[in-house]
């Protein structure tokens, strides 16, 4: 199960999440709208709304043999849960504010429930991908990445990034993981569900 995936012949990149509802969707679209129309032109490279979801844990490439293991145990994991709610909190920005790079919103709700399933599921994965992350896991649904380069633009995008309120606090019901591929493309990742664990 430890191999790396290269040994195997075919890796796929992958990472585990969960998805806001479509009502969120709808008011992250209208959030982005109203922040590009205050941006420097292509100062940010937007991700679609349909796109957004809640990184739990990233696995990067993981041997395509070992899939069908890895989802029974996510599945495993899921065992005797019960769902809960999230709602959108304020905007943030890796790495900072001051110089963002990555632009998202986070969130609140039954926080207690979201750190012990992420725990959950990234003893589930553990040993599955070769990424291992370093980072303590800060819940957030990434809206954006800064593409403009040149301090001007990146200064705009930061004034205006903390000056924007946030969007109204809608809340959604977390009642399913999600295991997905990622596609890196020229215009930017799209994803593919590969299996739903309720």
């Amino acid at each position: 199960m430890n191999a790396p995936a290269s040994d195997s012949g075919n890796a796929l990149r992958l990472f585990v999440a969960v998805d806001p509802d479509e009502p969120v969707r709808v008011t992250l679209r209208q959030w982005q709208q109203r922040m590009a129309a205050r941006l420097p032109e292509r100062s940010v490279r937007w991700v679609r709304p349909d796109q957004c979801h809640l990184t739990l844990v990233f696995l990067g490439n993981v041997a395509d043999r070992l899939a069908p293991e890895l989802c029974s145990r996510l599945a495993a994991a899921m065992s005797g849960r019960s769902a809960f709610v999230l709602r959108l909190d304020a905007p943030g920005a890796f790495p900072s504010l001051i110089a963002p790079r990555v632009l998202w919103l986070g969130v609140n709700g039954d926080l207690t429930a979201l750190k012990a399933l992420q725990q959950d599921v990234a003893a589930a994965a553990s040993g599955f991908g070769d990424y291992q992350e370093q980072r303590p896991f800060i819940p957030h649904l990434t809206l954006g990445r800064v593409v403009a380069r040149n301090y001007q633009a990146v200064r705009a995008v930061a004034d205006c990034f903390k000056q924007t309120p946030p969007p109204a606090a809608c809340a959604w019901r977390v009642g399913e993981v999600r295991l997905y591929q990622s596609a890196l493309q020229p215009t930017g990742p799209t994803y593919s569900v590969l299996a739903g664990l309720p």
